[in-house]
């Protein structure tokens, strides 16, 4: 029997809110303005770095009294994004004071902002206490799962930047959290306990207007982020939401399907900012599933994550950040391309071969090429070892007798029953046809004829994997090369998605009967007649949005219906969700996966329709 590593399902979703930038990440802000944690990324410890509250206490949360009496917003909070990612919320009590709060991680800098405000709109004078408080539990190192330190650290209040510092340590700084508030407030803390507060008491007039700032910086000890958090006030709260605002207003994607504008550009920004990192202690970018804890394989490297489903959104948000992205990957993972899962250094975390892993290396390279006409990148020397290496990783794994190439985990990291996947095939023959139009353009070189092989690939595919179905040929999920075949699709890899990548044409025989089995009773992992009816696998059977995506990009009806009713995990995609609510079930926080759900959003709403495949191998196929 296979041995799967599945993910455990949610029985209660949380509604969360969150926002960040390269530097720092808040996954888990809760519905009474809450922050429950932040985390930091260092590449040299492989990992995630996180400063949290604990069960019953967040980190750090408002603070709000009237005439004495503790304001409990509960859930009582209205919130929206700004801009699609930037969290503010509003409440009024029964006293006519209206408490707004907003919270923001300006790029470039390496801290974030929490601004309270309130308005008077009583007769009568209100005293107010405003502010926060908070509870620093632990201090965690995260890949996959989290790990405490034992020691948590020191928290004190530093005189000479006007900070209350949360430094967590192993005996050196690993990293600190700066925290300064203006106007001046009264700081309280223990460090025993971990608890502090900050705070300014005045009498509000009526219909007088006060807020107060918190600037929390970020940096690799105690002074980096106390002066860091000098940096932040010196340059003022305006001044850095109008940096966070131009960064997102010149991303934002605006489409003529204004229902799904909302959901797709929220996922843009959070796969852009939790998919991606700034190490903490180098500066340089750190590709990861996700940098949210939430996620069960938080903090790790997936090749296919990050080039085939975090990639082209990158693209569409900033170009030259996708450019150093390839850079950054094929020199950090190029060795071991192809294996399972690695740590953020590139060396191995969990071993396993998978063929799509291995090709999402070229796929992410020609879509870089063709989506910006940037062909210098061929020449940078990374890129054309990169190449051959990869080339001959491939060669490793071809079966002459077939003229398929294996793989030993499939799409969803499981064992497979037939080593030769037929959507593993196309993505490496889509690779060998980009690589043949760089020998015919002489952009680039080798002993290898990518042109034939890519011909002898095309037609291996269709000779072995073309197979009788309940509605004519269709294409197998993976074959032996000898007449056995599996039935079967997986959403994190689906052969909805053959057309897409240029394999064959929508519109061929073959393909519709495969897209038409995929979402049929005939495949038992398609939820038909649910609520949400989209399909799931044997890794995660319940519905995935993934699914939905594939949808769009295969031009299939009811894409639009399950996207604009889906609520996912809080809006952020997830891996699968319960067909009767729509809610995330496994896989909160995907961030990798958001970038392909904003992706095939903006394909299909900027085409207006189904877009042409790069290449058509229909010409293969009798009687198409």
């Amino acid at each position: 029997m296979a041995l799967l590593t599945v993910p455990e399902e949610i029985t209660e979703p949380e509604k969360i809110y969150l926002t960040g930038n390269e530097y720092v990440s808040l996954p888990q802000i809760d519905p009474a303005g809450g922050i429950k944690s932040v985390n930091v990324l260092r590449l040299d410890h492989r990992g995630l770095l996180e400063f949290t509250g604990s069960d019953k206490e967040p980190l750090l949360k408002p603070l709000i009294e009237i005439d004495g009496k503790v304001l409990d917003p509960g859930t009582d909070m209205t919130w929206d994004y700004k801009l699609d990612w930037l969290p503010a919320f509003t409440m009024t009590n029964q006293d006519k004071l209206t408490v707004e709060g907003e919270i923001f991680a300006p790029p470039g800098f390496k801290g974030f902002c929490f601004r309270l405000s309130c308005t008077n709109g009583s007769d009568k004078p209100l005293s107010v206490r405003l502010g926060w408080q908070g509870c620093w539990d632990s201090f965690n190192y995260i890949v996959f799962s989290r790990r405490p330190f034992k020691d948590r650290g020191d928290i004190y209040y530093d005189q000479w930047t006007g900070s209350l510092i949360l430094e967590g340590s192993t005996g050196l700084p690993l990293a600190a959290l700066a925290l300064a508030v203006e106007p001046q407030a009264k700081w309280d803390y223990d460090q025993d306990s971990g608890r502090f507060s900050a705070y300014q008491e005045l009498n509000l007039e009526p219909g007088k207007h006060c807020e107060i700032r918190i600037y929390a910086a970020v940096n690799m000890d105690a002074d980096g982020a106390g002066t860091t958090a000098i940096d932040l006030r010196r340059r003022g709260i305006d001044v850095l939401k109008e940096t966070a605002c131009q960064w997102l207003e010149k991303r934002l994607v605006t489409t003529e399907e204004s229902s799904l504008s909302a959901l797709m550009n929220q996922n843009l920004f959070f796969c852009y900012f939790f998919s991606l990192a700034r190490s903490l202690d180098s500066e340089d970018l750190v590709p990861v599933t996700s940098r949210s804890p939430r996620y069960y394989v938080s903090s790790a490297f997936w090749s296919r994550d990050t080039l085939l489903w975090s990639f082209p959104a990158i693209m569409i948000a900033d170009q030259g950040t996708a450019r150093e992205l390839l850079l950054t990957v094929f020199k950090r993972h190029i060795k071991n391309a192809g294996d399972h899962a690695h740590y953020i250094n590139g060396t191995v975390l969990y071993p396993g071969f998978e063929l799509d892993q291995l090709a999402a290396y070229f796929l992410a390279l020609e879509h870089y090429v063709r989506h910006s006409g940037d062909c210098s990148i061929i020449k940078e020397k990374v890129i054309r070892e990169g190449l051959s290496i990869l080339i001959e990783k491939a060669f490793d794994h071809f079966d002459p007798d077939s003229g398929l190439y294996s793989t030993f985990l499939s799409p969803s990291d499981d064992p497979v029953s037939y080593s030769f996947l037929t959507y593993n095939n196309v993505l490496l023959q889509i690779s060998f046809d980009f690589l043949a139009r760089l020998q015919a353009e002489e952009r680039w070189a080798h002993k290898s004829d990518f042109a034939i092989l890519a011909r002898e690939l095309q037609q291996a595919i269709y000779d072995h994997c073309m197979v009788q179905g309940p509605f004519g040929m269709m294409f197998a999920w993976s074959v032996d090369g000898k007449g056995k075949f599996l039935l079967y699709d997986n959403p994190p890899g689906s052969l909805q998605l053959l057309a897409h990548y240029g394999f064959c044409s929508v519109d061929n025989t073959v393909f519709k009967n495969t897209v038409h089995w995929i979402r049929s009773s005939n495949n038992k992992y398609f939820h038909q007649n649910s609520n949400f009816e989209e399909a799931g696998s044997l890794h995660a059977p319940n519905p995935w949005p993934m699914g939905a995506c594939n949808d769009l990009l295969a031009c299939n009806d009811g894409a639009d219906n399950f996207l604009n009713r889906v609520k996912m995990d809080s809006g952020f995609f997830c891996e699968s969700v319960h067909p009767d609510t729509g809610e995330v079930i496994t896989g909160a926080a995907f961030a990798s996966g958001a970038g392909f759900l904003a992706y095939a959003i903006k394909e299909k709403m900027s085409a207006g329709r189904c877009p042409e495949p790069h290449t058509k191998g229909d010409d293969l196929v009798e009687g198409d």
